[in-house]
């Protein structure tokens, strides 16, 4: 079974057991995973240039309470090795899958450009943010910060919000969500938004 795929070169591996992910590349929270590689290995999967460690087409896993609770993929992770705050970023989109129970996706984010340090716990999201769950609720923005310790995103820019049920639509400024968007609080509503509700008279007793 593939659990996961760590990608320097377009060289894939295979990961046997979940409980064998071991390897902390980025911070306590963030995991790759290889029955194959010792730590050394996996520091050297990107390549080296100028005082930059080079990912292509990266997966990492993220793990709470020993179960899987997201996978972060990009095209190309930059790890600048000589900055003490020891900057990651990815510079040409990032996508994140948001696990629920280690096994079902639950929601999804994607963004144009990602940075973290890997002494914080909080990653900057930038450039048409977008976060969506299977209900069909979404969120947009275009700058907002995840922090990994709350699992919860936030900020105080512009954004747009979708619900399904009850159907609204909201015009914001600032605000702070879980995840899985089923619990959102805006801070500044803007004009413009609107709430379509049942008509009561129709509900069957």
């Amino acid at each position: 079974m593939i659990c996961g795929l760590i990608n320097a070169n377009m060289i894939s591996h295979s990961y046997k057991k979940f409980n064998q992910w071991a390897v902390a590349l980025i911070s306590s929270c963030f995991f790759m995973a290889s029955c194959e590689n010792n730590v050394n290995e996996v520091r050297n999967l990107g390549k080296k240039n100028g005082g930059v460690d080079i990912g292509k087409d990266v997966a990492i896993y993220m793990s709470s309470g020993g179960k899987m609770s997201a996978k972060i993929m990009g095209p190309i992770m930059n790890r600048y090795l000589q900055d003490s705050s020891k900057m990651v970023e990815f510079p040409n989109n990032i996508y994140v899958d948001f696990f629920k129970d280690s096994a079902k996706v639950d929601s999804k984010l994607r963004a144009n450009y990602a940075n973290y340090k890997e002494t914080e716990n909080k990653i900057f999201l930038q450039g048409n943010v977008v976060v969506f769950n299977l209900q069909g609720d979404t969120l947009w923005c275009q700058e907002m910060f995840w922090d990994q310790e709350t699992g919860k995103f936030h900020t105080d820019k512009d954004v747009i919000v979708k619900q399904h049920n009850p159907q609204v639509k909201t015009f914001g400024k600032g605000f702070e969500a879980n995840q899985d968007l089923t619990d959102i609080r805006i801070f500044q509503v803007q004009p413009n938004s609107y709430a379509i509700l049942n008509d009561s008279s129709t509900i069957q007793p």
